[in-house]
């Protein structure tokens, strides 16, 4: 009994470990299995696979609501050790997401985490004082355990966005992985100048919705030009997950002293 006990238990490890990779390196999207309305919209989620049931049924689920009245921290500084990495665009039916070469890293938290991709959301999936962003641009790193960690930046209407433009001038409405030749992009340049942030406990905000997301969202915006937030918003005009119930999860925000 307790063997096959083990057995089941190490067979339901690996599964929620597969379903959580997947999502991370982007390859349960093109399935189109879920989406952000009609009959595939997030208030189904849970419904439409036996592995998405947390997205109806956790109690850690992300986006939340984020305010000022926060308990403040200070002393845990994020450390960011991005390379140049070439610049591959896959429109995967729900963002574009930029997939990221092997190296390249930050210490969130006292731990090591890997950054995987990144890609982005309209509007922001997060609010700040109740106020939601145009965009939001979500890095996503794991580390050796498995465990996610996203540094989120909120992306605000303003000047354009030199970094940005290097992607979106590659932009396809085709869907699928796309490397541009000949073109190199650093994720560093996305991070703001003060690294003051919001940190909770949260999960995924697309399924399976897995819990196990350390959430960095970052204070100080980035600017986008309204021409590069219209262009984004003509693939996907709309693809923010609905916020959260926070139940009494203690929501920090880190201070960045050296700015």
């Amino acid at each position: 009994m307790k063997r096959s006990k083990l057995i089941t238990g190490i067979f339901v490890f690996l599964l929620f470990s597969l379903s959580t990779m997947s999502v991370v390196l982007g390859a349960d999207n093109i399935t189109h299995s879920w989406g952000y309305e009609g009959e595939n919209a997030p208030s189904r989620w849970g419904e439409l696979k036996a592995e998405y049931e947390t997205c109806s049924i956790g109690l850690f689920q992300s986006p939340i609501h984020l305010t000022a009245s926060t308990s403040i921290r200070e002393h845990r500084k994020i450390e960011p050790h991005y390379q140049v990495t070439s610049l591959v665009i896959n429109n995967n039916g729900h963002t574009i997401q930029i997939d990221y070469q092997p190296g390249s890293y930050a210490i969130i938290d006292g731990q090591q985490y890997e950054l995987k991709q990144f890609h982005f959301h309209t509007p922001s999936e997060h609010t700040l004082n109740g106020e939601k962003s145009k965009m939001e641009l979500h890095l996503v790193h794991q580390n050796r355990k498995g465990n996610i960690a996203v540094i989120a930046v909120f992306i605000e209407e303003g000047k354009e966005n030199l970094t940005l433009a290097k992607i979106w001038e590659n932009l396809s409405e085709t869907e699928g992985i796309q490397p541009i030749e000949g073109k190199q992009i650093n994720a560093g340049d996305f991070l703001p100048k003060e690294m003051t942030y919001y940190h909770y406990q949260g999960s995924l905000t697309t399924p399976p919705c897995s819990e196990n997301v350390i959430w960095n969202v970052m204070r100080q915006p980035l600017e986008a030009s309204a021409q590069q937030i219209e262009q984004f918003m003509n693939l996907y005009p709309m693809n923010a997950r609905p916020i959260q119930e926070q139940n009494d999860r203690l929501v920090e925000l880190i201070i960045d002293q050296s700015s």
